[in-house]
């Protein structure tokens, strides 16, 4: 029998609205231009460009040589830390993975390590949905550059389904994310085969 996608999913909203700093155990800062003036140790650095679609592009994130201070190390980050952009236009959310693990993250980032009663994928799926972002977009400041003040970040309440229906709605998630990636990487097939027929009928 063919299985409907989504059918397991709640029928209902039992949500309720949590303070997004109860169910924060650690914060983490990034580290600022002072901290890679003169570097002792070469370090992965995340910074947003490497932040697309929910997770962090390992492939793109830069090696630079930073200062060695117990900061550093306070800066490093772990499988399923929440990394957020707090400086620009675009507020973009994403899950570390083991991938990324013991990389360092920019000053424009900072990164929150969950409690065990919310899944990570959740908190950044719903900060990079339409809602989450015009929530973001309107506590931001900044004449120039746009800013998030870390106090009223973790003062927001959102909202956070049963643990219980938690897991299914992660699993779906990371599943509509792998489809997005295969119809991204369908797309550059079709441009790059697109290309190499218009550049054999010009030559």
């Amino acid at each position: 029998m063919r299985h409907n996608l989504g059918n397991d999913l709640p029928s209902k909203n039992n949500a309720k609205m949590v303070r997004l700093g109860t169910l924060t155990r650690t914060v983490k800062r990034g580290l600022s231009s002072y901290y890679l003036k003169t570097g002792d140790v070469e370090v992965s650095m995340i910074n947003i460009k490497d932040m697309a679609n929910g997770r962090i592009i390992t492939g793109t994130v830069d090696r630079v040589s930073v200062r060695k201070t117990p900061l550093l190390e306070r800066s490093r980050i772990e499988p399923g830390d929440v990394i957020m952009a707090i400086r620009g236009f675009n507020f973009k959310v994403a899950v570390a993975d083991d991938s990324a693990k013991d990389f360092v993250i920019s000053a424009n980032l900072l990164a929150l390590t969950l409690s065990d009663k919310v899944q990570p994928e959740l908190i950044a799926a719903y900060f990079n949905s339409p809602i989450g972002q015009n929530m973001l977009q309107s506590m931001a400041s900044g004449a120039t550059i746009k800013g998030l003040n870390l106090k009223t970040l973790l003062d927001l309440t959102i909202p956070l389904p049963p643990l219980s229906e938690q897991a299914n709605l992660s699993h779906y998630l990371t599943l509509a994310r792998e489809y997005d990636d295969l119809l991204r990487k369908e797309l550059n097939l079709r441009q790059k085969l697109s290309d190499t027929i218009v550049l054999r009928i010009m030559r």
